[in-house]
């Protein structure tokens, strides 16, 4: 049977060369079935994941794996590791949402945390921002938890920033004689103007299972090729592997397989036999892929100017519209306080000689400032030409008044003066502006500088991601109390999870942090810093301590001179994380910033910086704490077991800076 969707080999040549300029990501990805159907069309692959090992083989096998990164778990890389793609593909574990299996949805601890696995799929959604996703699950999940699941999942999509379209296909309805019966989800990123989407139509059968099995067989349709389940008889209601084929019974083997799943003849399978079958039960129909993916390249291709950005009116949280206010600060106020251990300002101050933006310098004298950009010779302007007090204290207001994202006028002119090409520093920086200063009659040039706000509440110190998961072995714990344990739905079911743990006998210890970087980059800090947060970060959620990190020392060490060793060893790490470390990035031990801006409550300004270190730490330890990120986002907070048969608990580290000094 020819599955090819084009008459002539040129027509196929120029429908992959069209899509040639497309790039997707293959997660979760098995043996290949999307990268198959996605490369037969034109598009490259740019990263794939799998982790199965015997999965990883075949894969290898039939993919030249050295035109791109093959990741082995999605859970040790960061979204923003991931190459720049416009297709997001992912058959996305279905064992927690099958009919046939426990149905356990994101509470499914087995296999690796299986069950909330697609959050690794929004956080790349939201960090890369790509054009299009397909996503293949079994079609038990629209149903999973009366719909409450599909419901939270098309829900975190379309927060995103995508359309979302999903149907049930099956591969018989694109003449492919299996049911296979699948839930395929599309989404766009763009606005409510966008055209509704269509699935590829139904095409008629006339690929039947007797010319899988080049015989007369007693089905036009098999059965969902399936994972186990051998011992059942043809005339067994569960049976789903044999046929009477020319009046013999004959169990489906692989080239049957093969075929039922759209896969070529040529390709590869270096494993054994079981491990073939079980690879191809739980694939996809390349061909189904396919027609989708088909569609989805009309649909972006046709679209194309409607999906692109329009220029909408920039909205700003109140984190990013606090820095543009601060850059502005410091430009009408020149002269900056130190400040002290409680965030006041006291008499020693800097006086900003300029300020260092993306594509513009401003250099400050007096009541003038020169602005250099790409012209020939800078700008002379009156500063009140650039901000006034009336315009600050009307920002000020706005931001104070505001809630959520907004737009602001005054703001975008303000940007659009200054030449900025953001309003904030990346994930990638710790850099909000860069300043050189004098002091004391001494220069300070191009001084990394750091923006913490708490005009919109209490600053992130430490971003939550699955980056900052720390992970505890469960020792003497019996995994059948694995369900009892997850299902404690308590408004402190991270704790109440803990004492059930300890109260079944289980001892939970420190094993590693999620991501292998942040570990390395920790214990570049202190040697032990990884075991001491570790304790720290459980006694929080067991409520053991307060939530001041600073507390922690006092309250959980009895001795004092390990309280001092511990406090120094904190001290350098709450530093280190607000001016040098990045989670996911290898650190050199350098700091990327040398200096703080704070902006209190009353929109006024006190300046930290290492010149006067033990005060920059002292007062920034002090105001640290421990908050709660959400458990199923960062997929923290349950028993899990991994394929070495140890059970395994979660937590995650996110840091603040507390408002309660103001």
């Amino acid at each position: 049977m020819n599955l090819d969707l084009f008459a002539t080999e040129n027509e196929a040549q120029d429908y992959r060369s069209q899509n040639s300029d497309l790039k997707f990501i293959d997660l979760f990805a098995g043996i290949g079935g999307f990268h198959l159907a996605l490369s037969n069309l034109g598009a490259e692959c740019v990263f794939a994941s799998e982790k199965d090992k015997f999965a990883r083989q075949t894969y290898e096998e039939n993919f030249d794996t050295a035109n791109f990164e093959f990741n082995d778990d999605i859970r040790k890389i960061s979204p923003d590791q991931i190459p720049d793609h416009d297709v997001l593909c992912a058959g996305f574990p279905c064992q927690p949402f099958s009919q046939a299996g426990l149905k356990k949805g994101f509470k499914d601890g087995e296999d690796s945390e299986r069950g909330n696995l697609f959050y690794c799929i929004l956080d790349i959604l939201e960090a890369k921002k790509p054009k299009a996703f397909i996503l293949e699950n079994v079609r038990h999940l629209i149903k999973h938890d009366e719909g409450r699941t599909f419901d939270t999942i098309q829900n975190l999509l379309k927060k995103a920033g995508y359309r979302v379209h999903y149907q049930v296909l099956k591969a018989s309805d694109y003449n492919i004689p299996q049911l296979r019966p699948r839930v395929f989800i599309v989404g766009f990123r763009g606005d409510e103007d966008l055209p509704p989407f269509v699935f590829p139509p139904k095409v008629p059968l006339t690929y039947t299972m007797s010319d899988v099995f080049e015989g007369d067989c007693d089905r036009d349709v098999g059965f969902t090729l399936r994972v186990g389940g051998k011992g059942s008889t043809i005339d067994d209601r569960r049976n789903y592997e044999f046929y009477r084929v020319d009046g013999e019974v004959r169990r489906i083997d692989i080239p049957e397989a093969k075929k039922i799943m759209a896969l070529p003849d040529n390709y590869k399978f270096p494993v054994s036999k079981s491990q073939t079958m079980k690879q191809l039960g739980n694939s996809v129909c390349v061909e189904v892929v396919r027609k989708v993916a088909e569609s989805v390249f009309e649909y972006l291709d046709v679209n194309s100017n409607s999906l692109k950005e329009k220029n909408m009116p920039v909205t700003r949280n109140k984190g990013e519209l606090s820095e543009i206010y601060a850059l502005l600060k410091v430009i009408y106020q020149e002269i900056i306080a130190y400040g002290d251990l409680s965030a006041s300002a006291t008499d020693d101050t800097i006086k900003v000689m300029k300020i260092h933006l993306d594509n513009s310098d401003i250099e400050l004298k007096g009541v003038h400032c020169y602005v250099y950009d790409n012209a020939d010779s800078p700008t002379l302007y009156n500063k009140s030409q650039i901000i006034s007090e009336f315009e600050l204290n009307d920002i000020l207001s706005l931001i104070k008044k505001e809630k959520g994202t907004f737009s602001s006028g005054i703001i975008d002119d303000k940007v659009a003066f200054l030449g900025m090409d953001k309003s904030k520093g990346t994930s990638l920086e710790k850099s909000d502006m860069v300043l050189s200063f004098l002091e004391k009659g001494i220069e300070n040039l191009n001084q990394g500088t750091s923006i913490k706000s708490f005009l919109g509440g209490s600053p992130t110190l430490l971003n939550a991601s699955q980056a900052t998961n720390f992970i505890y072995e469960i020792e003497g714990l019996d995994s059948q109390n694995i369900d009892e344990i997850n299902n404690i739905e308590t408004r402190s079911k991270v704790k109440d999870r803990i004492s059930k743990i300890e109260s079944l006998g289980g001892v939970l210890k420190f094993h590693k942090c999620e991501n292998s970087t942040y570990e390395s980059t920790l214990r570049k800090v202190d040697s032990k810093m990884p075991e001491i947060l570790a304790s720290a970060l459980k006694s929080f959620f067991l409520k053991e301590t307060s939530n001041r990190l600073s507390e922690y020392v006092s309250q959980h060490i009895a001795d004092s001179n390990r309280q001092q060793e511990v406090d120094c060893r904190l001290k350098d790490f709450v530093k280190s994380t607000m001016l040098g470390i990045f989670p996911t990035r290898d650190w050199d031990g350098n700091l990327k910033a040398t200096a703080v801006l704070l902006v209190n409550k009353d929109g006024d300004l006190v300046f930290y910086h290492t010149n006067k270190e033990a005060t920059l730490k002292d007062f920034f330890y002090q105001q640290t704490f421990f908050d709660t990120p959400s458990t199923s986002r960062h997929r923290f907070g349950n028993v899990y077991r991994e394929n070495d048969g140890k059970t395994y608990f979660k937590l995650n580290l996110q840091l603040r800076l507390s408002d309660k000094i103001f």
